[in-house]
């Protein structure tokens, strides 16, 4: 097995101290000069004493404050940029205190100290990062560390020690679902013997519970057994409330009561329609399920202290249901976007999602289908027996499609967009990091400004503007 080092406690510490006096000595040089370089008056005083002060005290909060946070190695760049502020701001603090009550003179630089500041918050996050980056080239992320996957019935005790061995795995995750308790407990045992550090799935409802799921109720560990009637209104649009693996889950276990029906993934731009066209609304609130796609409704969801409130995008709910479904267990087709995304789309999952079931891709014309057209493409979809249909045509279209077909269509049916350019790779989507802080519109904008650029800044400063007159009069958002 590879060597893995723990947590660099001591390193990320004084790569934080280095930066402390890297960022006044800038300082002092950016405010005086070739003067500061030329005297060493510059240098006593205040200024050594707020770095001295601050050098220890970081002792303090870095071992109370940093060391209780996530490893940097897991933070993406901005919980990391977050990190290092905080941390910034607490030394200032207590340093400032800590001179006042001494009653130490403050005659500094204002300058100076605001400089310092702020060097010293992008100093430390740039160390942070190039050892970041230094120590994830060296030793791998905990995506590279590498697990044995065993499902029942388990591999012999000669044949699981070959596996390891040409493996070099670090890990084994016992696959539980289904499993006797015999079988199981003799796996574990025979992972023990061998040494190896062992983690068992967790199962229920005939599913491999997965992360982004399981919840804290009285103490316990759980899982939501469906997704809840309750929904969050919003400019006449009614919200479902659920996390995308809860989704995933009940879309799973209801999919023939589904058939027929359809579930939308609504963003600022659809909502805003919605609020200017009933009818576009009334499509919304007929379908099984309208989960909110877009992080500010997601965002007011919670600040209404909804529990369990979060975004549902649709790229994400396609990631979740692939890898819950590679095993074949659901079938999938695909309706929309051009020949040459579908083709991608159908070598990108089949290589991601090995064992996933397509039954079949067609990209329509685009434009209106005549009658006989548009029962030829029924006849088509149903004959291929998929349960899941994905519908990729755009808002508004693909909803008013799917209501049309209401019935019609064999399958559950789903508008996702740009989900099909995603998961085609077609079209990069943001990063998570700029998904979390909400501006993976922006992302998406600057790939294509020509043609997002109005419906962006229109629809984002309409969205606003509803919320204030909705927030005025009383109304719930």
């Amino acid at each position: 097995m590879k060597n893995r080092t723990n947590y660099p406690i001591i390193r990320v510490f004084i790569i934080d101290e280095i930066a402390i006096i890297m960022a006044m000595a800038i300082a002092l040089l950016v405010r005086y000069g070739r003067d500061a370089i030329h005297s060493h008056s510059y240098f006593n005083g205040i200024y050594v004493s707020v770095v001295i002060t601050m050098c220890v005290f970081h002792v303090i909060v870095y071992l109370l404050y940093d060391t209780r946070k996530t490893s940097i190695f897991i933070q993406d760049p901005i919980e990391n940029f977050a990190t290092v502020f905080k941390s910034r701001c607490i030394l200032v603090t207590l340093a400032f205190v800590y001179h006042y009550a001494i009653h130490m003179s403050t005659d500094s630089s204002r300058a100076v100290m605001a400089t310092f500041f702020v060097l010293s918050v992008l100093i430390g996050y740039v160390l942070r990062m190039l050892y970041r980056r230094h120590h994830i080239r060296k030793y791998g992320t905990s995506d590279d560390w590498k697990i044995l996957k065993v499902e029942y019935p388990y591999p012999k005790t000669e044949e699981l020690k070959k596996m390891l061995s040409d493996g070099d795995y670090n890990e084994i995750l016992i696959m539980t679902r289904g499993v006797p308790e015999a079988d199981l407990e003799k796996m574990i045992k025979e992972a023990e013997d061998l040494g190896i550090r062992a983690f068992c799935s967790i199962s229920a409802l005939n599913y491999t519970v997965k992360p982004g799921i399981i919840a804290d109720i009285r103490g316990y560990s759980a899982i939501p057994a469906f997704v809840r009637k309750e929904k969050f209104p919003l400019f006449g649009v009614n919200y479902s409330i659920a996390k995308t693996e809860e989704a995933v889950l009940h879309v799973i276990r209801h999919i023939k009561e589904l058939s027929g029906k359809y579930i939308c993934f609504s963003n600022v731009h659809t909502s805003v329609m919605a609020r200017e066209n009933k009818e576009y609304a009334d499509i919304l609130n007929e379908s099984a399920f309208t989960f909110p796609d877009g992080n500010p409704i997601a965002t007011l969801q919670r600040k209404s202290r909804i529990k369990g409130a979060s975004r549902v995008a649709g790229p994400d709910f396609m990631e979740h249901m692939f890898r819950d479904t590679r095993k074949g267990q659901i079938s999938h087709f695909f309706y929309g976007a051009k020949q040459e995304t579908l083709d991608a789309l159908k070598a990108n999952l089949e290589s991601k999602y090995p064992g996933i079931i397509i039954k079949g891709l067609y990209s329509p014309p685009f434009r209106d289908l005549t009658p006989e057209e548009d029962q030829a493409d029924i006849d088509m979809i149903n004959a291929a027996g998929a349960d899941i249909v994905w519908i990729g045509l755009g808002a508004p279209k693909q909803e008013k499609w799917m209501k049309a077909h209401e019935g019609k269509v064999h399958g559950v049916m789903m508008g996702v967009g740009a989900g099909f350019d995603f998961h085609a790779g077609t079209i990069k989507r943001a990063p998570k990091w700029i998904q979390k802080i909400g501006f993976e519109w922006l992302y998406r904008l600057l790939q294509d400004p020509k043609r997002l650029i109005s419906r962006y800044f229109v629809t984002n400063i309409k969205f606003m503007w509803y919320i204030a007159i909705d927030y005025m009069f009383g109304k719930r958002v």
